[in-house]
């Protein structure tokens, strides 16, 4: 595994990578950066593991990069010496929290955190998802891992009534009371869930046709959602609503 180190002061940058080479000398510090801005530009080059993030820096906080330019495609493990910020942390999903001066069984125990999380979703596991899904056209007793800060939830694909994008996020609902917020986009889910009868009716929305009980018209027109909730359908996304509702009825 590999990390980039982000914090505008030398001292706290040098102490990290010492104390990485005394408790996990496999992972191999790639890049650092003073800011968040030279933060974003080596994180879309060098594509790490493991991003650890200093909150306090000059120009914009690493809460404030994360609020704006996540999720990203790596663990994120913030560092700082005020405590204060640990909830809006972990808010974001970030994988762990330390407190400076960094302890190391606090950077032990992040760094197994970290290789748990890599160990687990993978892209070769998407990948190997996909084909499963792809070649098994039931949701019936299926069922669709998802992380956030609580843990790993298994979310039956039949009972998932529709996919919402907030921002960074994308909201879960499930059955009539239950959503579930995790840091990856819309985008991931939607080849993924496509052969469950999951269609996207908007760019916030991906909504699993069987949970469908009312269409509304209009421009694009509204789903009404068996939890009553409503969904917009834009315009461009209202044929391919029509012809799948259309085919569905004909079966």
């Amino acid at each position: 595994m590999n990390c980039i180190i982000t914090d505008d002061e030398q001292n706290s940058r040098e102490a990290l990578k010492n104390l990485l080479a005394l408790i996990a000398p496999t992972i191999q510090v790639v890049a650092e950066a003073v800011n968040t801005q030279e933060a974003k530009l080596l994180v879309e080059k060098l594509n790490p593991d493991i991003l650890f993030l200093d909150i306090n820096m000059p120009g914009q906080t690493g809460i404030e990069f994360l609020e704006t330019h996540g999720p990203l495609n790596c663990q994120v493990i913030f560092t700082t010496a005020y405590n204060e910020y640990a909830v809006k942390a972990f808010r974001l999903n970030a994988i762990d929290f330390l407190l400076k001066p960094i302890d190391p069984d606090d950077l032990e125990s992040a760094i197994k955190k970290a290789t748990t999380y890599k160990t687990i979703f993978t892209s070769q596991q998407l990948q190997a998802t996909q084909a499963i899904i792809k070649n098994n056209h039931t949701a019936h007793n299926q069922k669709l891992a998802v992380s956030n800060s609580d843990g790993i939830h298994f979310l039956e694909i039949q009972n998932i009534i529709y996919i919402e994008a907030s921002g960074p996020y994308t909201n879960f609902y499930i059955n009539e009371q239950n959503k579930i917020t995790i840091s990856k986009p819309l985008k991931e889910y939607d080849e993924l869930l496509s052969s469950f009868n999951f269609l996207r009716v908007h760019q916030s929305f991906l909504v699993n046709i069987n949970h469908i009980k009312k269409y509304i018209k209009g421009d694009g027109g509204q789903l009404i959602m068996t939890n009553d909730h409503e969904v917009e359908v834009s315009r461009r996304k209202k044929d391919n609503l029509m012809e799948m509702l259309k085919n569905i009825a004909l079966k």
